[in-house]
């Protein structure tokens, strides 16, 4: 039977829009991160994106905001991104990205400020600013992990029992056409939350920052494990 669209509370793929993307990519500490990737995903890289971002959406037909703490992550010979800690701004995509693909997502109030020479943003949630990020542009450009595709386990709830009905891994590709990118340095802040450990990252080093901008569309999920 065919998804009754007029009853969905979110559109169908593709989803397009317009983003703004500030990431922060901070080596932390494996053994902290590592159990915060589910199997069968495995993690590839103890480095990590930390990202808030704006998409000026067509579909959804709401503007919202995302934020992020993205791992590296593979399965086999496939290697991604994986949403370890998830937040976004509208109903509409927290429960069309779960249902989609698999992003476990939470409902938090994200802000991203652009000025000349700095970048600024922040994610708070039940009272906590649980990810804050200050970037400084300075045009060096550093290497950093491909976080593409997305690569999540959609998990369904059994109803009567702690455990899953259905497990599946997800790949998502997304078209992407970048039209800036802004290099930089910057500070990262995780305030301490009881509801999202983000803390206990504890990030080592920071690699550096980056601000991107562009036009993206997101596709229609792959089934891979």
């Amino acid at each position: 039977m065919d998804l009754p669209t007029d009853l969905l509370p979110y559109p169908l793929p593709p989803w397009r829009h317009r983003f703004r993307t500030l990431s922060v990519f901070c080596e932390v500490d494996e053994a902290a991160l590592a159990p915060r990737v589910p199997a069968p995903l495995e993690l590839n890289s103890n480095i990590v994106q930390v990202t808030v971002m704006h998409f000026e959406s067509t579909v959804p037909d709401r503007p919202y905001y995302d934020s992020a703490v993205i791992a590296q992550v593979r399965l086999g010979d496939e290697i991604g991104g994986h949403w370890i800690h998830a937040f976004t701004s509208t109903d509409q995509v927290l429960a069309g990205t779960r249902e989609l693909w698999g992003y476990n997502m939470k409902l938090a109030d994200i802000e991203l400020h652009v000025d000349q020479e700095r970048i600024w943003g922040s994610t708070t949630r039940l009272g906590r600013r649980v990810i804050e990020l200050d970037m400084s542009s300075t045009g060096k450009e550093f290497d950093v992990p491909d976080m593409f595709p997305r690569l999540f386990l959609k998990a369904i709830p059994h109803t009567e029992r702690p455990e899953a009905v259905t497990r599946e891994v997800v790949m998502m590709v997304a078209d992407t056409d970048v039209t800036q990118t802004i290099w930089g340095e910057a500070d990262v802040k995780f305030e301490e939350s009881v509801h999202d450990p983000v803390h206990r990252l504890n990030p080592k080093r920071i690699l550096g920052a980056s601000y991107i901008a562009g036009d993206q569309v997101l596709n229609w999920g792959r089934i891979v494990g």
